[in-house]
């Protein structure tokens, strides 16, 4: 039984399909750092004097969560054309392995940080799910490497 040849440039992305990609994962990630920003260093002090959270805080979230929707219907059209190929054609599987690694796993805990109700476990969920995603721009940009 023989294996179908696999032409050179197996998985190679259009021009329109690269910068798809590129705008939607920038604005993924930088969505999320924002959000951080706005959780963890930036506050208001109300008439009395307390700290809060920026009111501009959940719309970030929101942000963030809508652009994320979007990048994961993205990786879904990615599937055919550029994760199988490259898959089948040996191109890039630890960058691309590691890659959809991370994307499942911010895609599972994005997810149950919506359903938790726990108060410790999603706090935990959600520094899992943030410290996974702010490493994942590097790993985006090893697997993109030219």
């Amino acid at each position: 039984m023989s294996t179908p040849r696999i032409r050179k440039g197996a998985g190679a992305l259009p021009t329109w399909q690269r910068r798809s990609i590129y705008i939607v994962s920038a604005a993924v990630w930088l969505t999320g750092a924002v959000w951080l920003i706005f959780k963890y260093f930036v506050t208001v002090t109300d008439e009395f004097g307390f700290q809060n959270p920026h009111p501009q805080q959940p719309l970030w979230m929101i942000a963030h969560a809508a652009v994320s929707l979007l990048g994961l219907w993205l990786f879904g059209l990615l599937w055919h054309h550029h994760i199988a190929r490259g898959w089948e054609a040996r191109l890039r599987r630890s960058t691309g392995g590691t890659l959809f690694g991370l994307i499942a796993w911010l895609a599972l805990t994005g997810c149950a940080l919506y359903y938790i109700g726990n108060d410790t476990a999603r706090s935990w969920t959600s520094l899992a799910h943030w410290t996974i995603g702010l490493g994942a721009l590097g790993a985006f940009l090893l697997h993109d490497r030219r």
